[in-house]
């Protein structure tokens, strides 16, 4: 049974989409054109009851440090062996996994669930808690850059507690990262699943018949490690492995004959306009930008992955527990905002340029689509594709009018890189100052979401149009009942079949 715990704020975190490495910040991660994804439809064939399964994984790199995984496939893997102090749902809200999470701004208390032990037999203790946050914040951790907003955490009375730089009311969203404790020269974990044994290349997991929660449904995992990582998809192709869970934009998973489940995801899809010369400065041309494209028929025609309409930069899935929904194409409006705001007159047309990076697998359709919509509205783009180098340094120079982005924002949903210029991102118009206000307010406090979102609609800074799932492709010859978040691949695995 899961209980569910809500807190509503936002806040931001941008990660390596390449699948390797520890979190970076900024737009550039976007456009890695070696990172493989899909997603196709169609119906599931009833198959015989999975007994095993076979994950791509170095399972000795997982258990020397599960924090430190350069492999994406293996940091995923880590929700097997391990738990999180927290999970989230399909709607980024928290549920207690290994502690129960309260407080508020600033200050914040973690209270570790009590009969969890780990595989060696030992109980959960708030010691336990703290020592894997300090790993998980450490230089060279995936999880760090989620974390920076802790200034400081200490143990008392088997509790974590833990104080914030500055207020963040969604704090919990972030406390995702695995649990582990050193027992030997590995790091056990309190995870569905315990080692069983090794073989050349692999290592056999069985189902933790200890485990705190609710049992997998499949009795045994094998961890197969993959002496290549860049042929991940024809090791899926030719059945070495089961499954592979990928990120980013490219062609090679759409073209296998898989299922693949979308995975939910923050990486928002965006335009972004030139603020400071030309039309793009004016809210008043955003806004009819906005409104005149069809998000819906863009993720159809352009994408290579599944995704889902937005027009704010708050995932839909977080959004609706606010009443917010994506507002329909409206051509008719999108003129009308043009004509009044002296943008646009009878008989002519606008002409902007849209800047594009050409290396990712769906970024020229999806430039191309965008042109052929505002087109409909009497705007003329002009498209300018480039390299990923010469594509940030027009960035750096101003010399664009519209740019095409992207970006995964943290599951505490921190705005703040999309206005705030830094290495690779905030290019975009600078929001007002009653704009900032009304973040500002619901990031710290929680409440006031719907006035941040009517307040982001009268200017626009940035244009959002879709937010990428990831996709977690199975072989077909397997079909399973599977809801995944980017945090926990296995958030349902107890309903897999």
């Amino acid at each position: 049974m899961k209980f569910a715990i809500r807190w509503a704020a936002l806040c931001l975190c941008l990660v390596l989409l390449a699948g390797c490495g520890r979190t970076e910040i900024g737009e550039k991660q976007a456009f890695s054109p070696n990172i493989t994804i899909g997603q196709s439809e169609e119906e599931q064939v009833p198959t015989e009851k999975l007994s095993t399964l076979r994950i791509p994984c170095d399972y000795t790199q997982l258990v020397t440090s599960p924090w430190n995984c350069t492999d994406l496939n293996t940091r995923k893997a880590a929700m097997l062996l391990y738990d999180s102090p927290v999970q989230l749902t399909e709607d980024f809200q928290a549920e207690p996994a290994l502690a129960t999470v309260s407080g508020s701004g600033t200050q914040w208390t973690l209270t570790p669930r009590e009969g969890v032990t780990f595989s060696d037999g030992s109980a959960l203790t708030a010691e336990e808690l703290n020592n894997s946050l300090t790993l998980a914040m450490a230089e060279g951790s995936y999880y760090r850059s989620q974390l920076t907003n802790i200034s400081q955490h200490t143990v008392e009375n088997n509790q974590v507690q833990i104080t914030l730089t500055t207020a963040d009311a969604l704090f919990p969203n972030l406390l995702t990262f695995p649990v582990g404790k050193l027992s030997g020269s590995i790091y056990v974990g309190t995870g569905r699943y315990v080692h069983l044994s090794n073989a050349d290349n692999s290592a056999t997991l069985k189902r933790n018949d200890n485990y705190w929660g609710e049992s997998a449904s499949i009795e045994q995992v094998e961890l197969v490690t993959l002496t290549k990582k860049d042929v991940a998809t024809y090791s899926l192709k030719l059945g070495d492995i089961d499954c592979l869970y990928t990120e980013g934009a490219s062609a090679d998973i759409a073209n296998l004959s898989t299922s693949d489940y979308p995975v939910v995801s923050n990486q928002l899809i965006f335009l972004g306009a030139n603020g400071t010369r030309g039309d793009t400065a004016n809210a008043a041309l955003r806004q009819a930008i906005s409104l005149g494209i069809d998000r819906s028929y863009l993720i159809q025609t352009a994408l290579s992955t599944s995704a889902v309409a937005a027009d704010s930069p708050l995932h839909p899935n977080f959004s609706q527990s606010f009443g917010e929904t994506v507002k329909t194409r409206d051509t008719d409006g999108a003129k009308k905002l043009l004509t009044d705001a002296g943008l646009l007159s009878e008989g002519e047309e606008l002409s902007l340029t849209l800047l594009y990076c050409n290396e990712g697998a769906d970024r020229a359709q999806t430039a191309n689509q965008i042109a052929a919509q505002l087109a409909e509205v009497g705007i003329t783009v002009t498209l300018d594709g480039r390299s990923e180098a010469d594509y940030f340094s027009a960035l750096e120079a101003g010399s664009y009018d519209l740019y095409l982005g992207e970006i995964l924002l943290g599951d505490d949903m921190d705005l703040s890189h999309l206005w705030t210029k830094g290495t690779h991102y905030g290019y975009g118009a600078a929001p007002s100052q009653a704009l900032l206000t009304a973040y500002q307010t619901a990031f710290s406090t929680g409440s006031g979401w719907d006035a941040f979102v009517t307040a982001f609609e009268a200017e626009y800074p940035v244009i959002p149009l879709a937010f990428r799932n990831g996709t977690f492709s199975l072989s077909r010859a397997h079909s399973l009942s599977i809801r995944a978040v980017r945090s926990n691949l296995f958030y349902n695995m107890e309903d897999w079949q």
